[in-house]
C-alpha cells in the first residue's frame, strides 16, 4: 500500500514548476479556477515528505485531536486542481475536531470522463472524517454525450460506474463532485439547464442501488468586475427557477460558489480587520444574501441554499487569472487565506447557522518560475496556515467575533494582516442585500387540468420583493411558456392556441388580461411568466390523462405450450397517447385452452390447459362512452414430456416397474400411455403398455422366477397436449434366481 503511494507521488516535484500562461489584470469576470492552461494534476508537490507525513498518520488511526471548547463544526468542500494528497495530508495533520473535509480529486487528463484510479483510499485512509470527492468534469462529459449521442442522464450514471471501478466507494463516505455548472445555467441559455439537471440525476441515481447526493463547483464572478447588475439579474431569475432547485435539493448536498477573492480588494492599508472581514462577506456570501431576500418566487431556492450553500474561498496562489489575483508572497497568502477562514466564520456564527459550510479551491501554481523546491516549501506554507486557521477558527475564544482565532490569539492579530499598494474596497456586491427588480407572479391558484381541455382563467400580476402589487409606468410585455413540449396559451378558452402567448401588463397597472392553458401531455409541468427588468414568476400545473380512448394487450400474441403459463397486460391510452390507468376484465375464447387469473386486473397470467389450439385472450375495460375491448392471439403448443424416472421393486416371483411421467416443470402428468419393452439377460424378455395415473406413474408387473438383470426402454409415450422427448432414463436391476 505505501509502495503504491510512492509510486503515484513520484515526479511531482518536476511537474510543480510551470510558469503562469498570461496576465489578465484585475481579473474580470467570470472567473473560472479551469479556464487557463494547467500544470497535470499530482497527488503532491512534495511527493517525499507527503509520504512520510501520510504513512505516520495512518499508522495511528485513533491519534488524539486537541479537545476544543465550543467547538464549531464544520463541512469543508475542497477543490483541488492538482497536490490534492498533500492538502488532505496535512489538514489531516492539524485537524479540527468538529470538522468533515470532503477534497475533490481531479480526472484522468488523458481522458477526463475517466476518474483518477487508486487515490480514493488514501483520502479515506487520513481518518473517518476526511472523504474523497471524485471531479466529473462537465465540459468533457458535454462532449461525451455529443459524440456518443446518449442521454444526460446516462451520462450521469456512466460517470457513476467509473468512479466505483476508479475506487470510490459511496458506501464508504466518497461522493461525486460536479464541475464546473456553467454560467449558461446561470442566464437560463437554451437547454442548460434541463441538460444540467438530467445529469445530475444520472449522478445521483447511480445504477440504483445507492442514490447518493453529490457537490457542485458553480462558475463565480471576479470580485473586481465593476458592473454586476446584469449577473445580479440573472441570478434572480435562475433563484425563482423552482423545478431546477427542487432537483437540486434533491439530489445536491453541497452548493459550492466559486467566490475567489482578490488580494488587492481586501489588502486596504489603514482598514480595521473588522471592516476587511464585512467587505469579504459581502462577496463571499452574496448568492445566499440574495436568496434570503428574495421574493415568494425563490422560497424553494432559499430554503435549499440555506443548507447546502458553501462558499468556494480562494487559496490559489499565485495566481493573476483563472482565480482572483494572488500574486503576492507566501506570508501574505496565508495571511489573506486566514482572514477568509475568520470571514466565513463569523458570518457562519453571526447568520444563526447550527454548522459552517464552506471550503477552499487549492491551486499552487508557479507563477514567477522559482525553483520547485522552493516553491514547494513556500505553497506548504500556505497549506499550513490553512489547516491551522480552520482548526483554531472553531474556538470561540472572542463571542463578539466569531473565527478570529483564524488570525491568531485574542488581541493578536498575527495573520489576517499585510497591506498591497493600490487596493482598495469593492462596493458593488452590497447590492446583494436587496432584491433589484420588480415581481412576476401567478395571481391566480395552481390547477390540475385534463388533457386537451382548457384551463380556468388565470392572470400574472407585477409587485415588488414582498408581494405588494407595482404598477408599471410603461407598457410591460410579458411572454407565457410551458416546461411541456405541448403546452399551449390562449386569450380565449375556446382559442386559437400557440405555444408562446405574448400578453401585456398595461400602463399604470399591475395585471395582465386573463388568459387560458392547455396541455395534452399528461403530467407535472411548470409555467413561466418573463419579462425584461423583472424576476420571472413560474406555477405548477397538473395534466391528467382524458378519457380511454385505446386499449391494447401485450404481447400482441403468443404461444404457450400445455400447462404453460404467460403474462398478459392491458394498457390504455387517451386520445393524445397519455396512459389511463386501468383494471379489465379478462377472459380467454374459448375457455376450453386455459384460465386466466386474476379475472379483473391490470395484467393477468394465462395457464394453460392440455387442449391444444388457437383462441383470443380478451380484456374489457368500462369507459364513459361505453365498453371498450381489445383481444390478442394465443396459441397452445404440445408441452414438453419425459420420463423422469424408472424405479424396480423385486417381489417372491416378479419385479415391479414404475415409469413416472412428468413436463417441462417437474409436474406429474396423468393419462399419459407409456409402452416399453424389457430385456432380461441383455435379450428381449417383454413388452408391456400402462397409463399413468394422478401421480404420473404406470406400474408393469414382469415375471422372474429365474431371477437376472433387467433393463427397460421406453418406446413410445402419447398423451394429450404432450410430445414426448424420445429418452429413455437409465436403470437397471438386478435379483439373484430365486
Amino acid at each position: 500500500m505505501r509502495g503504491h503511494l510512492l509510486l503515484g507521488l513520484a515526479g511531482a516535484v518536476a511537474a510543480a514548476a510551470v510558469v503562469s500562461a498570461g496576465s489578465a489584470g484585475a481579473g474580470t469576470a467570470p472567473v473560472s479556477s479551469r479556464s487557463v492552461a494547467e500544470p497535470a494534476p499530482v497527488p503532491s508537490l512534495e511527493p517525499g515528505e507527503t509520504a512520510e507525513l501520510w504513512r505516520r498518520l495512518v499508522a495511528t488511526p485513533s491519534r488524539p485531536v486537541r479537545v476544543q471548547a465550543e467547538c464549531r463544526p464544520l463541512r469543508a468542500v475542497l477543490y483541488a486542481a492538482t497536490d490534492f494528497l498533500r492538502l488532505a495530508t496535512k489538514l489531516a495533520a492539524t485537524p479540527s475536531p468538529c470538522a468533515e473535509y470532503y477534497v475533490s480529486i481531479p480526472p484522468l487528463v488523458s481522458d477526463k470522463t475517466v476518474p483518477r484510479p487508486n487515490q480514493a483510499w488514501r483520502i479515506r485512509a487520513l481518518g473517518p472524517n476526511f472523504h474523497a470527492m471524485a471531479e466529473i468534469h462537465f465540459a468533457t462529459w458535454t462532449r461525451w454525450v455529443g459524440s456518443t449521442g446518449s442521454s444526460w442522464h446516462a451520462a450521469g450514471v456512466t460517470a457513476r460506474e467509473r468512479m466505483a471501478a476508479a475506487g470510490y466507494d459511496v458506501a464508504k463516505g466518497d461522493t461525486w463532485v460536479f464541475n464546473e455548472m456553467t454560467t449558461a445555467v446561470r442566464r437560463g441559455t437554451g437547454s442548460a439547464r434541463a441538460n444540467v439537471r438530467e445529469f445530475i440525476r444520472g449522478l445521483y441515481e447511480g445504477d440504483g442501488t445507492r442514490p447518493t447526493r453529490g457537490a457542485v463547483f458553480v462558475i463565480g464572478f471576479g470580485q473586481r468586475s465593476g458592473d454586476v447588475s446584469l449577473y445580479q439579474t440573472n441570478l434572480q431569475n435562475w433563484l425563482a427557477d423552482t423545478a431546477f432547485w427542487t432537483d437540486m435539493t434533491a439530489y445536491v448536498s453541497d452548493w459550492s460558489q466559486e467566490v475567489y477573492g482578490d488580494v488587492r480588494s481586501y489588502a486596504v492599508p489603514g482598514v480595521p480587520a473588522s471592516v476587511r472581514r464585512d467587505y469579504l462577506n459581502d462577496y463571499l456570501q452574496h448568492k445566499l444574501v440574495l436568496a434570503g431576500v428574495g421574493p415568494p418566487p425563490t422560497e424553494t431556492s432559499r430554503s435549499y441554499l440555506q443548507s447546502a450553500f458553501s462558499p468556494l474561498a480562494n487559496a490559489a496562489w499565485q495566481r493573476d487569472t483563472g482565480y482572483g489575483w494572488t500574486m503576492v508572497s507566501a506570508e501574505q497568502m496565508a495571511g489573506y487565506v486566514s482572514a477568509q477562514v475568520h470571514a466565513l466564520r463569523y458570518f457562519g456564527a453571526a447568520s444563526g447557522q447550527a454548522q459552517d459550510h464552506w471550503g477552499f479551491a487549492w491551486a499552487p501554481r508557479n507563477a514567477p518560475g522559482i525553483p520547485a523546491a522552493d516553491f514547494a516549501a513556500q505553497s506548504g506554507l500556505v497549506l499550513d496556515r490553512l489547516a491551522t486557521a480552520v482548526r483554531d477558527s472553531g474556538q470561540t475564544p472572542d463571542p463578539a467575533d466569531p473565527g478570529s482565532a483564524a488570525c491568531g490569539p485574542p488581541g493578536q492579530n498575527l495573520w489576517c494582516v499585510g497591506d498591497v499598494e493600490g487596493a482598495s474596497l469593492t462596493e458593488t456586491w452590497k447590492s446583494f442585500r436587496g432584491w433589484t427588480q420588480p415581481v412576476l407572479a401567478f395571481a391566480t391558484a395552481g390547477q390540475s387540468i385534463v388533457a386537451g381541455s382548457p384551463s380556468a382563467a388565470m392572470s400574472v400580476t407585477l409587485g415588488t420583493s414582498s408581494g405588494l402589487p407595482l404598477a408599471t409606468p410603461t407598457p410591460l410585455a410579458v411572454t407565457l411558456s410551458s416546461s411541456s413540449p405541448e403546452g399551449t396559451f390562449s386569450a380565449s378558452p375556446a382559442g386559437p392556441w400557440s405555444i408562446v402567448l405574448p400578453l401585456t401588463i398595461a400602463a399604470g397597472t399591475s395585471a395582465t388580461p386573463g388568459f387560458y392553458y392547455r396541455d395534452t401531455r399528461a403530467g407535472s409541468h411548470v409555467l413561466t411568466a418573463s419579462a425584461v427588468g423583472a424576476t420571472s414568476g413560474t406555477q405548477p400545473v397538473t395534466v391528467a390523462p382524458g378519457p380511454v380512448a385505446t386499449l391494447t394487450i401485450t404481447p400482441a400474441s403468443a404461444t404457450v405450450r400445455a400447462r404453460a403459463s404467460q403474462r398478459f397486460a392491458a394498457a390504455a391510452a387517451d386520445a393524445y397517447g397519455n396512459p389511463v390507468p386501468v383494471s379489465a376484465a379478462w377472459s380467454v375464447t374459448p375457455p376450453i385452452l386455459g384460465t386466466v387469473t386474476p379475472g379483473a386486473s391490470t395484467a393477468t397470467t394465462f395457464t394453460a390447459r392440455r387442449t391444444l389450439g388457437s383462441g383470443t385472450i380478451l380484456a374489457y375495460v368500462a369507459t364513459e362512452a361505453g365498453p371498450l375491448s381489445a383481444g390478442t392471439g394465443v396459441r397452445v403448443t404440445p408441452g414438453r414430456l419425459r420420463i423422469g424416472s424408472i424405479r424396480y421393486r423385486g417381489r417372491k416371483d416378479a419385479v415391479f416397474v414404475t415409469a413416472s411421467a412428468i413436463d417441462a416443470a417437474g409436474r406429474p402428468v396423468s393419462r399419459a400411455v407409456v409402452s416399453v419393452a424389457l430385456r432380461r439377460n441383455g435379450r428381449s424378455y417383454l413388452s408391456a403398455r400402462g397409463a399413468t395415473g394422478a401421480a404420473g406413474r404406470t406400474v408393469y408387473r414382469v415375471p422372474a422366477r429365474r431371477g437376472g438383470c433387467f433393463t427397460t426402454m421406453i418406446r413410445r409415450v402419447s398423451s394429450a397436449g404432450f410430445a414426448w422427448d424420445g429418452r429413455t432414463p437409465r436403470n437397471r436391476f438386478c435379483r439373484p434366481r430365486q
